[in-house]
């Protein structure tokens, strides 16, 4: 493209933070990103405040619908875009139904469609649905122009959904570690174990306190700080229950939601991420990729795209989904090698820095818009 060559105008319509999730935090990215020859118009959604909010019906959201219609409309009419950016919802039977009817009234409006997947999963809810919401969904979501994919690992949503064009585009994050170096393990406190992101039973927080149990039984030195948003809000006081019964209330800490400097000083001081998810709609997490900036070994499990991060006996240690036994292994074996947490963290860290930077993000994303305006 040549310098005088007038950009491609894209509408971008999705989620910012607030709520904090991988998404929000992705498209917000994007938004504040420079794409060479790209200019976007950001069109925010803001169906959810917090994440006890996300995938359930509220009146008010009917209203953000309509409003959203509108909006689109009138962007179209008066930024010019051609081409329409869209993340689908994951496996949420509210979340399709407002997809299906915001695409069907809008998405004729452009030349193009790129739809991200950044919930995965949408296609196996689809193919369970009665066959006339199923006609509905596809002519909705159906032969996108392109369609991006987290990795190759994640659900096949766009192939399902006969999208023209796939492509493959990781999360990312910025180098929040850069002036904030990741702890080593040291002899003198008790191994720190970070568990960062939405805390709801699927993301596997009740099977990390299993596992903490059968660690601290084996005198294990060890603590365990868990950071993130209740989904839904009543289940923080499950968690809370559960970590009074099973006796691990002096080596639990529950922060809450953190963000900010808050957030990434956890990070920093953390010496092992946890992450047992085995949540529906698991993408491309992005706490996973923040823990390899931060040089920290992982141990996380064989779920959705999950495996395209964490490389299984190189960056850290993946188990099957739901096994407290084989989590608690994994830890106890990284606890017990420092050689072995330095070898993963380093490993990590140069992944994190080759392939998961928001340059490198960023610069693929300028290549899918580019590429679809063509």
């Amino acid at each position: 493209m040549s310098f005088d060559a007038k950009p491609i105008l894209v509408l971008v319509v999705g989620q910012t933070p607030p709520p904090q999730h991988g998404q929000a935090i992705m498209i917000q990215m994007l938004v504040d990103g420079s794409l060479r020859g790209i200019k976007i118009q950001h069109l925010r959604m803001a169906f959810s405040d917090n994440m006890d909010q996300v995938g359930r019906f509220q009146i008010q959201k009917v209203f953000h619908l309509f409003y959203l219609i509108a909006a689109i409309y009138w962007r179209r009419i008066r930024f010019g875009a051609k081409i329409f950016y869209y993340p689908p919802s994951g496996p949420n039977r509210i979340p399709l139904i407002r997809d299906t009817l915001l695409l069907l009234s809008t998405r004729w409006l452009f030349q193009r469609t790129v739809f991200h997947f950044q919930a995965s999963g949408v296609s196996e809810l689809i193919a369970t649905i009665p066959k006339w919401q199923q006609f509905l969904a596809c002519r909705a979501l159906g032969r996108a122009d392109a369609a991006i994919q987290l990795s190759r690992q994640a659900v096949p949503d766009a192939e399902y959904l006969k999208a023209k064009r796939i492509y493959y585009v990781p999360n990312a994050s910025k180098d929040y570690a850069i002036s904030r170096p990741s702890s080593s393990l040291v002899s003198d406190r008790n191994t720190r174990l970070l568990y960062l992101g939405t805390v709801c039973e699927t993301k596997g927080i009740l099977v990390l306190l299993d596992a903490l149990r059968k660690l601290i039984s084996d005198k294990v030195a060890v603590q365990l700080d868990i950071v993130g948003s209740f989904q839904p809000a009543e289940f923080e006081t499950s968690v809370k229950d559960r970590i009074e019964q099973l006796g691990l209330t002096p080596f639990v800490t529950v922060h809450g939601q953190k963000v900010g400097d808050e957030k990434w000083d956890l990070f920093a001081n953390a010496d092992i991420f946890c992450f047992p998810s085995y949540y529906e709609s698991e993408g491309f997490p992005c706490v996973l990729v923040e823990a390899m900036c931060f040089s920290l070994p992982i141990v996380s499990t064989y779920w959705r795209g999950i495996p395209a991060i964490v490389e299984n006996g190189k960056t850290g240690f993946l188990v099957e989904t739901k096994d407290s036994d084989g989590l608690a292994l994994r830890i106890a074996e990284l606890i017990s090698d420092r050689s072995l947490c330095d070898r993963f963290g380093a490993a990590a860290r140069q992944r994190f820095e080759q392939e998961f930077t928001s340059e490198r993000y960023l610069e693929s994303m300028t290549k899918v818009l580019t590429d679809v305006s063509q």
